[in-house]
């Protein structure tokens, strides 16, 4: 025996157990942290000739967390077979200048749902993204 009373196998199975706590205390904010890291998309479009702004990163995990597909997809529909699926772009129907059949170029999709749905949050009183053109074009 030790001086402190306890054996050294006992203070071996202490640790472990300490060990073994903690890591399952602290597993669950590694698998969030990772989800989002991984649901970073980078808002950056081919569609436009030329970017003023930097382009828009934003969380797609947290969104899909809260909000249906279709209040952002606003084309998917499950029963239809014009789905966008993975990797599909806005920018395939939303041009970058106004044309007769695309009645919202894609800076204005982008802007009147992003900020839009932001803004709108704000007036509810419920927690929102920001509406502010540098905070999400840094």
């Amino acid at each position: 025996m030790s001086s402190s009373g306890m054996s050294p196998v006992k203070r071996l199975h202490l640790i472990l157990v300490l060990v073994l706590v903690s890591v399952l205390c602290t597993a669950p904010v590694w698998s969030q942290e990772e989800e989002s890291q991984a649901g970073i998309m980078d808002l950056k479009s081919r569609g436009f000739s030329q970017h003023y702004q930097p382009s828009v990163k934003f969380d797609h995990y947290l969104h899909e967390t809260i909000l249906r597909c279709r209040v952002c997809h606003h084309d998917f529909n499950v029963f239809s077979d014009r789905n966008f699926g993975k990797g599909s772009k806005c920018a395939s129907c939303h041009k970058e200048k106004l044309k007769k059949d695309i009645p919202v170029p894609l800076l204005m999709a982008y802007h009147k749902k992003c900020r839009g749905c932001h803004e709108n949050y704000l007036k509810w009183g419920r927690r929102s993204g920001p509406v502010m053109c540098g905070i999400c074009h840094k």
